[in-house]
């Protein structure tokens, strides 16, 4: 759970800051986000569904995709979360780089 939580807020900082900061409405973190709730979605209501009752009822070939669909989700949502730092510190650079090179431009007039 402890890493689901550090994925969360890898992913939901930069989104917060694009969408409030920067007033972006839908952006790249927007997007990043939101695949990582769809995984995460995924993950729990694969969990929920194939685990309790329901499953039970389901052909074997659907039992085995959704166990599938699920195991892909967790493998991949702990690359959403890198790729969303990954994304934020380039963001980031390009940004500071800007104010830097303004700020010594006004500095030098």
């Amino acid at each position: 759970m402890f890493f689901l939580t550090l994925c969360f807020v890898a992913i939901a900082v930069p989104y917060g800051i694009e969408r409030f900061y920067f007033v972006i409405r839908f952006g790249f973190f927007a997007a990043i986000f939101w695949l990582f709730v769809f995984q995460a979605s995924v993950l729990f209501g694969g969990e929920i569904i194939l685990e309790n009752h329901l499953g039970h009822s389901l052909p074997n070939w659907a039992t085995t995709l959704g166990f599938a669909i699920g195991a892909f989700a967790y493998m991949t949502i702990g690359l959403t979360s890198f790729a969303a730092v990954v994304a934020a510190l380039g963001f980031g650079t390009v940004i500071a780089a800007k104010w830097f090179l303004r700020k010594l431009a006004e500095n030098s007039n």
